[in-house]
């Protein structure tokens, strides 16, 4: 692909994405950029095939990871200082550079010699929930022995962090800085919804969206990134022993640890009985197939688990028998 002066090439286009272009160059590309919408289109289509394979095509020149966002950190610095100077040359190519970098250099966004400012952290090692408002207004929920550490600066064009644990983010949306986790092996990105991070100690994360669209990403190899696109009412899973993405829908579960509120819709009473394990960290036994597989529709709100019990033995007329954190479900 090429301009009608012969300038603007593939190859020019992927060393802009990237920020190894000249100022003249940059000068140029924004010119042409600005000339004719296709040519923004042209521009997206070359970012797309990045984010959907990993790779260009061609294929564009080696890229050393650390020192790809070592520049990013420079263009994005250079931005600040310019822009208190009321100069906005450098805009288009932060834009596009650190859409694509921001897939490309996950795992070493977060070293510590790309931080220049003090990290915001917050940990919660008590027994109840702690929730905070981040330096951007976005707030955060963070499950027991979970920690946060907020990596960005206000004026900075982009919201980065690391979790550790479990936690749940209510994003103000921000269009020009994207809000990206990195958690365990992989990383969320979003610019404003409401989702459920949990990274396991095997580093597996599981996502859960309740408003908005989410991207989770995971750096399978030196050149493949794998993304999945969440939807709300969505769960995405990233398994690091597979090196796989995988979605499903979000189970009942998913944030009772944050509202503790049950929902089930014509679920089959083994899979309630499922759930109701995680929940509340018991066992529950029932040798009836008859019983398990009779549907339950009812939604519960901090209740405790007999009081759970309760309502579904005098719904289906069954009993139940505590010993400790073991149930026996059966028929009277």
């Amino acid at each position: 692909m090429q301009d009608e002066q012969g300038h603007i090439t593939s190859a020019l286009l992927t060393r802009f994405i990237l920020g190894e272009v000249s100022q003249v160059e940059q000068l140029m590309i924004i010119e042409w950029l600005e000339a004719d919408p296709a040519n923004q289109l042209e521009l997206d289509k070359l970012e797309a095939a990045w984010l959907k394979s990993g790779e260009l095509n061609p294929a564009p020149l080696p890229v050393d990871v650390p020192l790809a966002w070592n520049k990013l950190e420079d263009r994005l610095d250079n931005h600040d200082k310019q822009k208190s100077m009321g100069k906005r040359l450098l805009m288009p190519i932060i834009y596009a550079a650190a859409s694509i970098a921001l897939i490309v250099v996950l795992l070493n966004i977060f070293n510590d010699n790309t931080v220049d400012v003090e990290p915001m952290v917050l940990s919660n090692m008590t027994g109840v929930t702690r929730t905070d408002t981040l330096p951007d207004g976005s707030i955060v929920t963070l499950n027991y022995g979970s920690r946060l550490t907020y990596l960005s600066q206000a004026n900075d064009m982009h919201r980065y962090m690391l979790l550790e644990g479990e936690a749940f983010f209510d994003v103000v949306r921000d269009t020009l800085r994207p809000f990206v986790i990195k958690a365990g092996m992989g990383g969320v990105r979003v610019l404003g919804t409401s989702f459920n991070v949990k990274v396991t100690n095997t580093t597996d994360v599981t996502v859960d969206v309740k408003t908005g669209l989410v991207e989770l990403f995971y750096p399978a190899t030196n050149t493949d990134t794998l993304r999945l696109e969440l939807k709300a009412g969505e769960r995405g899973i990233l398994s690091h022993q597979n090196n796989t993405l995988s979605n499903q829908q979000t189970s009942a579960s998913s944030l009772f640890w944050l509202d503790r509120t049950l929902i089930f819709k014509n679920k089959p009473l083994h899979q309630v009985f499922d759930v109701l394990e995680q929940c509340y960290q018991v066992t529950i036994i029932c040798d009836d197939d008859n019983i398990k597989l009779t549907n339950l529709s009812s939604t519960f709100k901090d209740k405790e688990l007999n009081q759970v019990l309760d309502v579904i033995a005098a719904t289906f007329d069954i009993a139940y028998s505590q010993n400790d954190k073991e149930y026996r479900i059966y028929r009277p």
